[in-house]
């Protein structure tokens, strides 16, 4: 596929016409603002679900599904939300809403968008238990940072899908992680998704993981956070380039956050165990 790169002048035009980007939903402000709060209560989501016929669909079709070996119908937004745990619905919710709102199934491949909402519940899973160890971040707040912090490859693919396809193919045609790919093309998914975040007013926390998370080094504000989500991505994509774990550069983020040698490892078995249940999970939300 032949593309031609774009310049930074054409790259900053293009993105300075993107009239169409939509305001975050009041649904996902709500969900991050519950995630964030002090007080979190089932009441709040359950609001939240009710109102939108589609999240509460999906919901109560999780809820249903025989992974979670039911033999009675679930036949409530309360019931399905103690079945599948808050912290699983709040992550389903946030990337269906995420899906829902970027993508265009004229442009969007299946397998992208697959791929998309993959690798974000896999970061929120990996986030979560990740901060069991780390006092310093609740499992909750590492969990919507973990589903966030690509949010620039979904505006790519909304808004400059020749680029974003051509990246694709070229990475999975010489086996090298895409983001190693893209400024050949003129475009960096960093800087695409923090413009997505400061246009949402999201929290300086956000805007900082998401042009970060490959460099955390360049970060001048939030580098523990960041440096956590850029190890959480390396987890996220390590079935597909399992050499980036035992990089100079992971290793050096690791010891950054006094992760040992054993306790990385056995982040790598664990992300092993997460995959089957992500597999389902896309398989009745894509339904």
């Amino acid at each position: 596929m032949s593309v031609i790169p774009l310049d930074e002048k054409e790259i900053r035009y293009q993105v300075a016409q993107i009239k169409e980007l939509p305001p975050l939903p009041l649904s996902l402000r709500r969900l991050i603002e519950i995630i964030y709060s002090e007080i979190d209560t089932p009441g709040e989501l359950e609001s939240i679900i009710h109102y939108d016929p589609s999240l509460a669909g999906k919901v109560l079709r999780v809820g249903n599904s025989t992974y979670y070996g039911l033999r009675r119908r679930v036949s409530s937004i309360p019931q399905a939300i103690t079945v599948i745990g808050a912290e699983q619905v709040k992550s389903i919710c946030i990337c269906t809403l995420l899906m829902g709102l970027l993508s265009n199934a004229n442009l969007i491949s299946a397998a992208h968008r697959q791929m998309l909402w993959k690798h974000a519940f896999a970061s929120s899973r990996i986030a979560g238990e990740m901060t069991t160890r780390r006092p310093w971040m609740s499992r909750n707040d590492a969990a919507v940072l973990g589903l966030l912090h690509d949010l620039g490859w979904i505006v790519m693919a909304a808004y400059f899908n020749e680029q974003f396809v051509a990246i694709f193919e070229r990475a999975q045609r010489i086996n090298i992680p895409p983001w190693c790919v893209e400024t050949q093309y003129g475009l960096d998914h960093c800087r695409l998704g923090k413009y997505l975040a400061s246009r949402w007013s999201l929290p300086e926390i956000f805007q900082a993981v998401i042009e970060f998370h490959h460099y955390p080094e360049k970060s001048d504000s939030f580098s523990t956070e960041t440096r956590l989500i850029s190890l959480v991505n390396v987890l996220s994509h390590s079935r597909e380039f399992p050499e980036l774990v035992n990089e100079e550069s992971t290793l050096s983020r690791c010891r950054d956050l006094y992760i040992s040698e054993e306790e990385w490892q056995e982040y790598q078995e664990s992300v092993e165990t997460i995959w089957p249940e992500i597999d389902q999970l896309w398989s009745l939300l894509s339904e």
